[in-house]
């Protein structure tokens, strides 16, 4: 009869198998899209029956691409902090689901309509608090900007959170981490830097606009810019699957943003120093202003792949899934 050495080391456990991402994300998702585009429709009937002499060309030039950037920041951000929330909580997903998304349906709707009528009210009180030269034109911007964020997270992410709590007691807790397609990664890690990089241009938009053109955007600058955004979200996506594993284990929402924040970072940096190098070509040579811009655009263009894949290898590490 042999005995079992007590100083032998003990055998390693093997970790629990991962598992795919539940449904409940993307049902989210569709919910929250769903409720963006019934309050679009009632801002537009609102809009046409308000003000019927305003040509339709304002409307598409200015208004169509805030909406726009409004679906796909709904969406990331639905996406991103209900994969993070049930895999910080290991959970399998929600036994009764649609309790959790009819309500999250309702109370993003009336907070729609409640916050854009309160955020409303907050840029004409700033407007008209503020006097109207530039440094008040550029406080009314940010303070626009800030009330747009402050109302964004008050929308769309602040109750999901609340209702995913409340609603936790009918969530299935299970063991493994989670199981993420390379291509969803790689897509989340696109759209958020179109997500950035529309705030950031969009806010630079409305800085030289206020400046120059007495705070009215005359221009299709909002509908280049979008087109812009979604060039370099696929470049970014292309980077990205090809920095990433077909399977990777753990979302890690957090590690992902921060590899988001990184590339973005080195990007805006990259876009200051070209900036201030065709700046001394346009003044000191005399270059063509628009061979400047033409050049300016390709050369960021090739930067974001470089960056990208810097930042997914400083802030990410993606764990592959084995076998």
């Amino acid at each position: 009869m042999t005995q079992t050495n007590p100083f032998a080391a003990e055998p390693l456990v093997p970790s629990a198998a991962p598992r795919p991402l539940p449904a409940l994300p993307g049902h989210l998702v569709a919910v929250a899209l769903s409720m963006s585009v019934i309050a679009i429709l009632l801002s537009m009937i609102g809009w046409w029956r308000s003000d019927l002499e305003n040509d339709f060309s304002v409307w598409l030039s200015y208004v169509a691409p805030y909406w726009v950037t409004h679906l796909l920041m709904a969406g990331l951000g639905v996406y991103w902090l209900t994969s993070a929330y049930l895999e910080r909580h290991r959970l399998a997903g929600y036994r009764q689901p649609a309790p959790l998304l009819v309500s999250y349906g309702v109370v993003y709707l009336l907070l729609s309509w409640g916050l854009g009528f309160v955020s409303g009210q907050l840029y004409m009180w700033l407007y008209e608090l503020l006097d109207d030269q530039y440094s008040g034109r550029l406080l009314t911007s940010l303070g626009w900007s800030v009330i747009g964020l402050l109302s964004f997270c008050l929308e769309v992410l602040v109750p999901l959170w609340l209702l995913l709590q409340l609603f936790r007691r009918s969530a299935e807790v299970t063991d493994g981490d989670l199981q993420m397609a390379g291509t969803s990664l790689a897509w989340c890690f696109a759209l958020a830097i179109m997500v950035g990089y529309l705030q950031v241009m969009g806010l630079a938009i409305e800085l030289m606009d206020g400046a120059f053109y007495g705070f009215e955007l005359e221009s299709w600058a909002g509908v280049i810019n979008l087109l812009h955004g979604g060039v370099y979200m696929l470049v970014a996506f292309f980077a990205a699957r090809s920095a990433l594993p077909e399977q990777v284990r753990g979302f890690r929402g957090g590690r992902l943003a921060l590899a988001a924040l990184i590339t973005l970072s080195l990007w805006i940096a990259g876009a200051l120093l070209c900036a201030i190098i065709m700046l001394v070509l346009l003044l000191v040579v005399g270059v063509s202003d628009l061979l400047l811009l033409l050049l300016f655009g390709l050369v960021q263009l090739a930067l974001l792949w470089p960056f990208s894949r810097l930042g997914l290898r400083w802030g990410y590490r993606a764990q592959p899934v084995q076998g």
